[in-house]
């Protein structure tokens, strides 16, 4: 029976604790820097200086580069992800090299982009399998371009 009656006063004391606890100053609870893409000049990273992945071309990855930023197939990717695909508050930084839905390699960056289309068909644009191919070789691309 002593074990019924700790948990509920230990929960009540952790309770009083936090209600007791000296206030955070607003300035401890800003970010350090700016989220993703608000206060940033976002610079469209040049196509024909990327890297290129292994069973591609550097067609591939400026075909890529015009899907991305909505000048072919109605591509819409850089709406979310930003023209430098750094992000946004609305889409993650693609060139980070962290991945929340892949490992990163084109192959898995094509099953989250096809995955993406099937969620919420035509917000993507018209895109069709080579443009997911190139897109993907795109993004794999400026995941690992040099800083």
């Amino acid at each position: 029976m002593a074990t019924r009656s700790t948990v509920p006063m230990a929960a009540c004391a952790m309770f009083l604790a936090v209600l007791s606890a000296p206030r955070a100053q607003a300035d401890e609870l800003r970010l350090v820097t700016p989220p993703l893409s608000i206060y940033r000049e976002q610079i469209r990273p040049p196509a024909t200086t990327l890297p290129v992945p292994s069973g591609y071309t550097r067609d591939h990855v400026v075909h890529g580069d015009r899907v991305f930023h909505g000048e072919a197939a109605n591509g819409q990717c850089s709406v979310c992800h930003g023209i430098d695909g750094k992000g946004t508050p609305n889409g993650n930084d693609l060139t980070a090299g962290m991945f929340v839905w892949s490992d990163g390699s084109v192959r898995e960056l094509k099953r989250t982009i096809l995955h993406n289309m099937a969620v919420a068909p035509g917000m993507d644009g018209d895109l069709k399998p080579e443009d997911v191919d190139a897109v993907a070789a795109y993004v794999w691309a400026i995941s690992h371009q040099d800083p």
